[in-house]
């Protein structure tokens, strides 16, 4: 099993996010995982600025993922 952090989840989607288009099935079934946990713990003013939190390591976005 691999324990992955906040960051690494918000990295995982962002890059799965760019690539939507591309995805096959089990990718895709995997973004959509990811996004709803995400949707689950952070608004939609986060997750609509996801990338600049997470390039700007935002400590209250490690906090809530």
């Amino acid at each position: 099993m691999i324990k992955l952090n906040g960051l690494n989840i918000a990295g995982i989607y962002l890059i799965l996010k760019n690539k939507e288009s591309e995805l096959d099935k089990n990718l895709l079934s995997l973004f959509n995982e990811i996004e709803e946990y995400l949707y689950g713990r952070l608004s939609i003013e986060e997750m609509e600025e996801l990338e600049k939190l997470y390039f700007s390591e935002d400590k209250d976005l490690i906090v809530k993922i």
